[in-house]
């Protein structure tokens, strides 16, 4: 009998620690989010429904309407190159010294295959005049006259054939010194003093600063609702800003891949813009009905998107789905919430619950 009783008090003994610990003798707040009477909220919202502008974007990029690439017109050496990329160029600068010791030395054959052909068209010219007045006299006979007269004409046609080969050695030691041909911007240098070139070989790339464009690919159905001369808004990602972009070509090919058509729009210029740079290009499709709300009236439950809205005479929680943020801060509900329902704000809940317990 001692056992069993002791063993009924042990378990007794047991349950009443399991209910303590598990804080049945403690007096308990019922879950819950105590009501907020809506003359008590600090900050209430009445969702409206707005019309705003509706874009597609076509992604693209900056390019250089003139893009030159500077080419060698002779084989020679690289002397010196003057330029680097990045740096900006004026009309007539010096870019690229090539070595033009074998041109000098062309050239001052020429010269003096000129001085030679000079010297016997002069002696050339005597002979033909002396011969041509001892015939009026008739002391020289006609085929010498006539072979003087060949000998000087041949002679004067040597003598500007030399003359030409002159302006061509002058003319081929200019392209030893590259100049620039007008204001332009370095890209990119492919060369280094003491690379031998030859003639068509590249060795710089330049582009025109001031004529700068996007291209963009647009989808066709929309690309048919463009026109030349229409001005877009182009968002440059990597500057974080727009520019206007003026439609100055529309290609009247679409790919059909793709199916999508190029189009080529003009931008101002601007010191910090680079060809290659991304660019999004918004086309106007008319206007689309949203419900946005700020960003501070919504809170995060684990993936969920939770607000707090005013109906049966208080703020209960409602799960609501968004979409995109608006530039603004603003997001887009998609479901949930409808257009004059009441929203306070997370913090004004918050404090109602604590001042309530």
């Amino acid at each position: 009998m001692k056992t069993l009783v002791l063993s009924l008090l042990t378990l007794l003994i047991l349950l009443v620690m399991i209910l303590w610990m598990a804080g049945t003798f403690e007096h308990k707040i019922a879950p819950g989010i105590n009501a907020v009477s809506e003359q008590n909220a600090s900050s209430t919202l009445t969702v409206a429904l707005e019309q705003i502008p509706l874009f597609e974007e076509a992604t693209g990029s900056i390019q250089s309407k003139q893009a030159t690439d500077v080419a060698a017109q002779i084989q020679s050496r690289v002397k010196a190159i003057y330029v680097r990329s990045g740096e900006l160029i004026k009309p007539g600068q010096l870019l690229i010294t090539l070595d033009a010791e074998t041109l000098q030395a062309r050239s001052a054959q020429a010269n003096e295959n000129l001085n030679a052909i000079n010297a016997r068209l002069v002696n050339a010219k005597l002979h033909h005049e002396r011969i041509r007045n001892l015939y009026s006299k008739e002391s020289a006979t006609l085929a010498a006259l006539e072979q003087a007269a060949a000998d000087y004409q041949s002679l004067k046609s040597q003598y500007a054939a030399a003359q030409q080969l002159v302006n061509e050695a002058r003319h081929i030691q200019d392209y030893s010194q590259i100049k620039a041909g007008s204001v332009a911007r370095v890209i990119d240098r492919f060369v280094e003093p003491g690379d031998v070139v030859s003639p068509g070989m590249k060795l710089l790339t330049v582009y025109d600063p001031q004529s700068l464009r996007i291209d963009a690919y647009v989808r066709e159905s929309v690309a048919v609702g463009l026109s030349i001369g229409q001005t877009l808004e182009a968002r440059i990602d990597a500057l974080n800003t727009a520019v206007p972009a003026t439609i100055t070509e529309i290609v009247p090919s679409a790919t059909p891949g793709a199916r999508s058509v190029l189009i080529k729009t003009r931008i101002e210029h601007r010191p910090e813009m680079l060809p290659g740079l991304f660019a999004r290009i918004r086309i106007p499709q008319g206007e689309e009905q949203i419900l946005p709300i700020p960003q501070a009236y919504i809170r995060q439950v684990g993936q969920l998107d939770v607000v707090w809205v005013w109906e049966n005479k208080q703020f209960n929680r409602r799960f609501i789905r968004l979409g995109r943020a608006l530039v603004d801060g603003r997001v887009n509900v998609i479901s949930g919430l409808s257009e004059g329902e009441k929203l306070i704000l997370p913090d004004d809940v918050l404090s109602a619950s604590r001042s309530g317990h």
